[in-house]
């Protein structure tokens, strides 16, 4: 299989984050089987595991499940119409440094009516995340791009991914921090 070529331009990450990111986009290309569209890895450095609070899938089905608990390093795929190409949302809780209840969204697109592959991300209070307005999430990752990063000051709590990869053939990974 042909290698995954990223465009990490807009965000600046370190040189450690996008080595990271790197490697999890390239883990994600291998695991990604022909029915599939989309592969994910995800990375946590967390204080413990990240359990799923909410998710929405706005095209495209689940082929693995995103993981649940999230404890060190796993993954997910994703398959839906070439037409209507895939596009998916997951909150993760846990427990920052200090004790306190936190969430961290990671939002995606790999589809034909955008360009190229989209992730958001955004992180802080879990209580950010009891209602959340999917419809707002949804326009904040269409205005987003290849690569994603948010530092939540009062939580100390970051999140950092990118999708690489042709329409219909995409690779995320996605790095969440205390």
């Amino acid at each position: 299989m042909a290698s995954i070529q990223c465009e990490k331009k807009a965000v600046e990450l370190s040189l450690e984050e996008k080595a990271s990111l790197d490697e999890l986009t390239k883990q994600a290309e291998r695991s990604l089987h022909s029915q599939e569209l989309l592969a994910g890895a995800l990375k946590n450095q967390t204080t413990g595991p990240l359990s799923i609070i909410a998710s929405k899938i706005f095209a495209g089905q689940v082929v693995r499940n995103f993981p649940n608990p999230l404890r060190n390093l796993d993954g997910f795929a994703m398959s839906g119409t070439f037409v209507k190409g895939v596009k998916a949302a997951m909150v993760y809780s846990a427990k920052n440094k200090a004790g306190v209840e936190c969430g961290w969204l990671l939002a995606f697109s790999d589809t034909t009516n955008s360009a190229g592959g989209r992730v958001f991300a955004e992180c802080g209070h879990k209580g950010k995340f009891s209602n959340i307005n999917w419809a707002q999430v949804e326009q904040k990752l269409e205005k987003s791009g290849a690569i994603a990063k948010a530092y939540d000051i009062e939580t100390e709590t970051s999140l950092y991914a990118g999708i690489c990869g042709p329409t219909g053939k995409s690779a995320v990974g996605a790095v969440f921090l205390v």
